[in-house]
Order: C-alpha cells, then structure tokens, then sequence
C-alpha cells in the first residue's frame, strides 16, 4: 500500500525503483508475445497479473532457453554426472552444457548436489544421449517451476514438453542455482585499457 510522506505528498520513486519496474514491463511484454506467437490458444487465458509472475527465462532466445534447459537438467543429474569416467560422455556433457559450467559442476560440494533418490534423473547409458536427455529433464524442471494454471499451461505449449512431478519450490531451487551457476562461471571480461594500464604499472 502506498502511504504519504510527512509532508502530504506520494513518496518520490528513486531512480532504480524506475529502471526495475521499466525493466519488468519490457520482459512481461517480451514473454506476451512470445507466448502469443507460439501458442496462443492457452496464452489467451494470460493477463498481465499472470505475466508478471512470469520468469525472465520464458523472454529467452531459443537457443538461450535450450542451453538453460540443458543446465537445469544437468542440476538435477549432478549426482550421476559426477560419476561419470568415460571420456564420450564427459566430451557430450562438455559441448551441451559448456565447459565452464561442467567444470564448475563437477566442482560442487556434495552439500550440494541433488541425492538421486529425491528426484528422477534419466539413465543416459553413451553419449548420443547426454544432450536430448539433459534438455527433456530440464524442460520438465522448468516447467515445474512455474506456478499451476495459465502461464504453466502456455509456457508447456511453447516447449512442448510437460511438467516434472517434483515439488515446484524443489524446481525453482534447481533453476535458480543453474542460473547462479551459469553467472559464477562466466568468465570475466576485462574492462577496455585495463591491460595497458596493468602493463604500465609494471613497466613504472
């Protein structure tokens, strides 16, 4: 609830509170149309209430959307993975996931890592199988994210996959920490000059 300053007046918006909110309204918009365009039967029963639950990832480009598919997958078949010795399957992994990711998944804590009997992994016996494996569980766990209703049931249409059994709070933490993990394995990007500069320091 909006309350009024001492003074009488709205309290003023700070400037980030702006960029947040314009940022929101950009994603929702972008999420409209790509449900709408896709699949527009279910998406019809969206209002904006419902677009504004919506996650970042649904405004993702196909290919964006299919790597972070890949990555939940891999979230929740760390346990497995992790097992893995044969170089066909690890070489797969590699490719569907990237390196840095694998690398750093590989890396976990055994804290945590989700244990196999807490949810299904499918059995990916050779490396032909890592990247549609790893891509369909994924796009179960983010499916299983979202809230029953409209949004899941277009997001579902868009994917052309169905919801993972899993508890969507469980789900959410999967994506979540894919996506933390994605932004802790990036690598760092220098910023223009820095270089130089470093270089002259050593040279003074």
């Amino acid at each position: 609830m909006t309350t009024l300053t001492s003074t009488g007046a709205l309290p003023k918006r700070s400037a980030a509170t702006t960029v947040d909110a314009s940022a929101r309204r950009r994603c929702r918009a972008a999420v409209a149309r790509r449900l709408l365009a896709a699949a527009p039967d279910p998406a019809s029963a969206l209002d904006w209430d419902a677009l504004d639950g919506a996650p970042a990832w649904l405004a993702l480009s196909d290919a964006e959307l299919m790597m972070l598919a890949r990555q939940v997958g891999a979230m929740l078949c760390a346990a497995s993975i992790r097992l893995w010795i044969d170089g066909a399957r690890l070489g797969a992994a590699r490719t569907a996931l990237g390196a840095p990711f694998l690398q750093a998944l590989l890396a976990l804590p055994d804290a945590q890592v989700l244990p196999r009997n807490v949810a299904p992994c499918p059995r990916i016996d050779n490396a032909e199988q890592v990247a549609p494996m790893l891509r369909t569980s994924g796009l179960g766990v983010l499916l299983a994210s979202l809230p029953s209703g409209p949004l899941r049931r277009a997001a579902a249409a868009l994917l052309g996959s169905t919801a993972s059994t899993m508890a969507s709070a469980l789900a959410h933490t999967l994506v979540s920490r894919a996506q933390a993990m994605t932004v802790r394995a990036a690598p760092t990007r220098a910023m223009p000059g820095s270089a130089t500069k470093s270089a002259q320091g050593v040279d003074a």
